[in-house]
This record gives structure tokens, sequence and C-alpha cells, in this order.
């Protein structure tokens, strides 16, 4: 399983007000010389920094200036982040709101296939990972590993989070791409109240062969 690493500090300091300025003619630009919204509107290199900076400090003035700019909402950093991503695990819930409303996609994945609630997850931001709940992502989207934001909260001992996946439809008995469902991996970490847990959400003894319950997993390739 790929974590989420932590970034280097990457926000530089222009103000709030010389950036909009800078977005903004460069997005009026584009629109009057092709009368549409493209890509290209606002130039990404050059503000993807303050971009992903901003998203990760809860910077609504930045976030907002460049959404009306028509910086690209599903941007990624070379590992495939998102400003959704990262306003979801570094703890971000006003920027994350405001993505959303925007239109930026809750379901985009990195490139391990890691999505917003799964790095809330990880990082136990269980208040965020409540708000994705509510997006009309599948609930049981895989990473590379086979493995879903139920296994990512029995993994990583949320608890509190398991009923609430469940009752979106979260399937308890899912089989990852190694053959192992989030009980056997939470007994094979001696992790008694996440056992106990999951079999109160419906989580059952897995009596296949690691190798049957690879064989009924879809095959993924890190």
């Amino acid at each position: 399983m790929k974590f989420f690493p932590d970034f280097p500090d990457i926000f530089r300091t222009a103000t709030v007000a010389t950036l909009t300025a800078l977005a903004v003619a460069g997005c009026a630009h584009e629109y009057q010389a092709q009368a549409s919204y493209s890509a290209n509107t606002v130039n990404i290199q050059q503000y993807s920094g303050d971009w992903f900076a901003a998203a990760r400090a809860g910077r609504l003035d930045i976030l907002q200036a460049m959404i009306d700019a028509h910086f690209p909402l599903d941007a990624t950093t070379s590992d495939g982040y998102t400003a959704l991503i990262l306003s979801a695990y570094d703890g971000q819930p006003e920027a994350l709101k405001l993505l959303l409303s925007a239109g930026a996609n809750a379901c985009a994945a990195d490139r391990h296939g890691n999505t917003a609630l799964m790095g809330a997850l990880f990082k136990g931001e269980t208040n965020i990972a409540t708000m994705l709940l509510d997006t009309h992502c599948d609930i049981d989207q895989m990473n590379n590993a086979g493995e879903t934001a139920l296994s990512f909260a029995a993994l990583f001992g949320r608890i509190d989070m398991l009923p609430k996946l469940v009752a979106h439809g979260a399937n308890p008995n899912h089989i990852d791409a190694r053959g192992n469902s989030a009980l056997r991996m939470a007994q094979n970490q001696h992790t008694p109240l996440v056992v106990e847990a999951l079999q109160q959400v419906g989580a059952r003894t897995d009596n296949k062969s690691s190798q049957e319950a690879q064989t009924a997993a879809p095959a993924f390739v890190r």
C-alpha cells in the first residue's frame, strides 16, 4: 500500500491581490481570443504551486480567485494529487467544501489509486471522511492494491467510520488484490477492537484460501 506523503511547503509569498489580478488577466485574454473556456485559460504551470498549496493551507481566498479565473479544478501534481485530495488529507474542510461546490471531482485518485476519502481515513480526518460519504463516488472504489475505503478504516483503526461506510453501501467482506478481507487484516494485526467492530457490521470469517480469494478479486498492478 502506498501512503500519502508529506509535501514540502511550496506556498509562495505573492499577495492574493497580485495572484488574482494575474490569473484573471490571463483568463480574460484567453476568453476573448477563444470565446469559450479551455484548460489553457490559466497558465497551469505558472500557478499550480499556489493552487495546491492553497488547498493544503485552507486559503479560501486564493482558491476562490483561481476558481473564478477558471483554473482547472482537477489539475494534478506529479503524483496525481488533486487539490481536493490534498484538502482532505491536510484537514481543510472549508477548502474541501469550496472545491466540491465548484465541481471538483471527489472520485479522483492519485497514481496509486488512492482517493480523497482514503486519504482522510488514513490521516484520521473522520469529519472530512463523513463529508465525502455524501458524494456520488462508488463507496467501494478500489485503489491499485484492490483496497477500499473500508479497508483503510479497518487498517488504521477508524472504528467509528465502519458503520457509516457500511450504511452507505460498503461491502464489509470485500477481498483485496492480495486475497485479504478487512477482517483478516485486522486479525493478522491483532487488533481485537477492529475485529469486533467489523463483525458487528457484517464481516464474516473468510474460509477461502488466499489463492482462491486472489482469484476471486480483480488483478491489480502497482
